[in-house]
Parts: structure tokens; C-alpha cells; sequence
């Protein structure tokens, strides 16, 4: 019996035993556990129980699919720049994300991320970068070049990595709080993020030397929209060539050129992580999906394409519920 032929019994021998499990589980007295389970599964933030993002009076023995049209509004973004989602005696964190996005996916993808992900962090640890600075709900900045034609093309997007990184590595050496500040996480709009588990998984690392960590499973830089980590002692070297990577002939994806082109200017290792997923969870469950993760994805940080925008918040409820069992 081959490898996949075992991991494919091995899948429907889980499969049988969740059914009886489950017909078990409702044939007993656990229904209140369920109920637990099921309001377990809702979105819910501590402190923030008045909020338009999460409704108190929804019914909480069903889980609820948010309208993403009404998941971020213009007064969310108002209480969350002044810290009102964020515990008074909660560190900051030392981690600052960077989401690229687009025009198109303001008020999709980007709304989304904020009322799940963001209103988890300081609001000094998150930022978009994109080709606008004027939006009343995301800490949005235009980072391309005045230049480039708008509305801005795919070429004219891959500027804005590098470009992204400049100013944020500026921002925050301005900043007061610039010494709490020892990693950058870049990531797509449609990439979903465990702040928890990336939490976890760089303090295995010193950022005081240099890493740039993801999945580098892709020929060269890493692996597109699976997202990639990078230390402090590695994002302090930017501000001298930085702004100077730029696309070729043979690799014209930003999340490939940038880091080989980091890697030539500082000697830098990039690590491959299997935490980090270029893909949704799902197709780490077929043929080539078992090809890419043959270990699996662990206490997965990432999974890229999370999209319609229902699907990333299913996802975060059950991210929540688990982080809230464990």
C-alpha cells in the first residue's frame, strides 16, 4: 500500500469515527454541551459588547454569517484609532502587519480583515498600503508612485511591497514606542492570519539577528500570499536599497522579487515554515496539497485566498472558538 493510499484510509477512518461520534453525541445528555460549542463558534471580543461589529442582541444558539456590508463602518474605525477595542493593560505587541490591497477591495477584503483580525490589535500595529490615503475606516497609504497611471494594473501594484516597506520601516523609527517593534508581517488582503500562532511561532526566533520567515517552497522569494515575517535587525538595513527592488524579466511577483532581493543585499537566509500556506485549509487535504505540506501546516499562522469575505469570517469563528478552549 503506497503513502497516499495509507493517508487516504487514514482520512476516512476519522471520517467514520467523527459520524459515530457525533450520532453518539446527540444520542446522550450532551446537548448543552453543543449549545456551549455553538455559542462558542460567534465572534465575541471582550469589552466590546455595545459594538455595531457584533451584534448583543443576535440569537446566540445559531452562528451568525455577519452582512460584510455592515461589519466595518466609519464610527468602528473612530473608537478603533482611539484604542477602544484594545484592552487598557494589554501590551501593544511586537508585531506591526502590512496588508496590501487595492482600490477594489476596500470595502470588501479590507472592511473584513478590520473587524475580525484588526480589532484585535493596537492601532499602532496595523496599517494598509495600497493607492489611496483617504479612506474614512482603514489606516490606508498610497504607496505608488505619482507616475503610475491610475486606476493602478497588476504591474503597477508589485511596487507596492517594496515601496509598502520603506515607508512603514520609516514610520516606525519615528515612532516612540520603536524599540517594542521587533517584527513586520506583510500579507495579502485575502490572507487570513492567526495573530496568536505567528505570535508564538517568532518567539522561537531572536529578532536582534536578521529572519525573514515564510513559505519558501516556490523557486525563488516565497510563496505568494501566504504572507512572510521579518526581524528587526533585517528591517533596519532597508532604508539603504530598499526602495531599489525592483521587478526583472524573470520574476515579476513582488512576494518573489523582494525578498531575492533582499537576500542578495544582506546575505539573509529565508526560512520555509510550514505554518505559513499559500493555499485555503482545504487543499492541504488533497493530492497536491499533501505534495506542498507532505508534514502538514501545524499551528498554521496563514492560509492565503479566504475569500468571498463570509468565508474569512467563518474562519475566524472557529479560530476564536478554538483559541478560546484551549
Amino acid at each position: 500500500m503506497t503513502l497516499h493510499q495509507k493517508r487516504n484510509l487514514l482520512i476516512c477512518f476519522i471520517l467514520v469515527a467523527f459520524c459515530s461520534f457525533t450520532w453518539l453525541f446527540w444520542k446522550t445528555d450532551w446537548s448543552a454541551q453543543m449549545h456551549e460549542l455553538m455559542n462558542s463558534l460567534r465572534i465575541t471580543i471582550e469589552h466590546v459588547s455595545n459594538s455595531k461589529i457584533f451584534p448583543a442582541s443576535s440569537d446566540s444558539s445559531s452562528i451568525d454569517i455577519f452582512n460584510q456590508s455592515d461589519c466595518w463602518q466609519d464610527s468602528d474605525y473612530q473608537l478603533w484609532k482611539q484604542g477602544k477595542y484594545f484592552p487598557l493593560q494589554k501590551p501593544k505587541g511586537t508585531i506591526v502587519y502590512m496588508v496590501m490591497t487595492g482600490n477594489a477591495f476596500l470595502r470588501s477584503r479590507c472592511d473584513v480583515i478590520m473587524c475580525t483580525i484588526g480589532v484585535t490589535l493596537h492601532p499602532s500595529r496595523l496599517l494598509f498600503v495600497g493607492e489611496t490615503s483617504s479612506d474614512s475606516r482603514l489606516p490606508v497609504y498610497d504607496v505608488v508612485t505619482p507616475g503610475t497611471p491610475r486606476p493602478v494594473n497588476r504591474a503597477g501594484s508589485m511596487q507596492k511591497l517594496a515601496r509598502g516597506l520603506a515607508m512603514l520601516v520609516e514610520k516606525i523609527n519615528q515612532s516612540s514606542d520603536k524599540n517594542e517593534i521587533q517584527w513586520i508581517m506583510v500579507m495579502d488582503d485575502d490572507t487570513f492570519v492567526s495573530p496568536p500562532n505567528l505570535e508564538s511561532l517568532v518567539s522561537e526566533y531572536d529578532a536582534q539577528h536578521p529572519f525573514m520567515i515564510g513559505q519558501a517552497t516556490c523557486g525563488q522569494g516565497f510563496c505568494g500570499g501566504a504572507g512572510f515575517v521579518i526581524s528587526k535587525a533585517l528591517f533596519n538595513q532597508f532604508p539603504s536599497f530598499i526602495k531599489e527592488c525592483h521587478s526583472t524579466w524573470t520574476v515579476s511577483q513582488s512576494d518573489q522579487f523582494v525578498p531575492q532581493c533582499i537576500k542578495k543585499r544582506t546575505q539573509v537566509q529565508m526560512i520555509d515554515r510550514k505554518e505559513f500556506n499559500s493555499q485555503p485549509p482545504e487543499f492541504y487535504f488533497t493530492k497536491h496539497g499533501y505534495h506542498d505540506h507532505p508534514l502538514g501546516f501545524g499551528r498554521a499562522v496563514s492560509f492565503h485566498y479566504i475569500r468571498p469575505a463570509d468565508r474569512y469570517i467563518v474562519l475566524w469563528g472557529l479560530h476564536q472558538a478554538y483559541m478560546k478552549a484551549r
